[in-house]
């Protein structure tokens, strides 16, 4: 153990909120808390904990739509999560546990309990970040932030920016893929023809990032590129990341990248599949929420309506009950959600 350790207490009750902070903190832990999952997850991307203990039954965001929007946030997702709850019901511990909470707690417990189930899990993720290092990071990386790396850090600051301007296609179906492209800032989105020349959005992709890194396999592209705005950008030669990913031993972590774009695809494909308009368009406005983080989604009604595989009117008549349940906000500046709990809802 060491004062090192971040943990992140989320809790409604300050009595509560106070007492399992002051355990944690005599033991040696650094403690942040929050009083509600929404102000939980901001935490947790301001501070990065190296573990979580959350309750379940909390007002604005309950424990369980915080661990799904957790684990739609790639840099969130590996934290580990241990519920605390009241509320002994089967049902809470298994929704929790298939959502990937790694342990749970009932409460009232004793502070040696707390202690070590903490302790616990602490050694046991210091086990898998040591185990990563001595792999030489094979696997157990996220590329999602490959741009961070030192290789690729160093071949992204040796190479100039080009500004390009909204709507420009950065490739065409068809196209040979020869680079990986880091977006400084700004929006695109990656969209394929549907049926009667319909687009069909796969993923929009918000700067700073690498857009590409799941063809550089591929000799061509299957899919087209367009800037949403103006954006600067870097092309970096698809050798060169080859190059890294193999001497790196990144080989099992590429594939993990790759193997998670699908699974969010086969998602999306059976929520479009299964799912009314109404679960359509609040599973894309959750999941477009962990890429705007707290900012307003700001994108077209036509992209968003193609990102939801609906018709434009659908989406607007869906959008407007939002708005008139006080689930959402519409203003210049885009979309916000005031209610993610009853947005998860309505799709779990």
């Amino acid at each position: 153990m060491t004062a090192k350790t971040k943990i992140l207490l989320i809790e409604d009750n300050s009595e509560m909120r106070e007492n399992i902070a002051e355990i944690l903190e005599l033991s040696g832990y650094t403690v942040f808390t929050a009083e509600d999952g929404l102000k939980g997850i901001q935490a947790a991307r301001q501070h990065q904990p190296d573990l979580i203990l959350s309750d379940i039954m909390m007002p604005n965001l309950d424990g369980l739509g915080m661990l799904k929007i957790i684990n739609q946030d790639e840099h969130l997702k590996d934290i580990p999560v241990i519920f605390l709850t009241a509320k002994a019901e089967k049902d809470d511990f298994r929704k929790g546990m298939n959502l990937g909470a790694e342990d749970y707690l009932v409460k009232p417990f004793e502070a040696a309990d707390l202690l070590a189930v903490v302790e616990k899990k602490v050694d046991k993720y210091k086990k898998l970040s040591r185990l990563s290092l001595g792999k030489s990071l094979a696997g157990l990386l996220d590329l999602h932030t490959i741009q961070n790396f030192p290789q690729v850090k160093q071949l992204l600051d040796q190479t100039e920016s080009k500004v390009l301007g909204k709507k420009t296609k950065i490739w065409n179906t068809g196209d040979h893929v020869n680079f990986i492209y880091f977006l400084e800032g700004g929006i695109s989105k990656e969209v394929i023809e549907s049926v009667g020349d319909k687009e069909l959005i796969l993923n929009f992709y918000l700067g700073p990032c690498v857009v590409g890194l799941n063809r550089i396999f591929q000799t061509k592209y299957s899919s087209v590129l367009e800037l949403l705005e103006e954006c600067a950008i870097k092309s970096i030669p698809k050798k060169l990341i080859e190059e890294i990913i193999v001497k790196e031993n990144l080989l099992y972590a590429y594939q993990a990248y790759c193997t998670s774009y699908s699974q969010e695809y086969v998602h999306r494909l059976s929520i479009n599949s299964f799912g009314n308009a109404r679960e359509k368009v609040a599973y894309h406005l959750v999941l477009l929420s962990g890429l705007f983080k707290d900012r307003a989604i700001a994108l077209s009604r036509d992209d968003l309506a193609s990102f939801c595989g609906m018709a434009k009117e659908t989406l607007i008549r869906m959008l407007t009950e939002f708005k008139e349940e006080k689930l959402i906000q519409l203003d210049s500046d885009g979309i916000l959600l005031l209610q993610v709990q009853k947005l998860n809802a309505l799709f779990i």
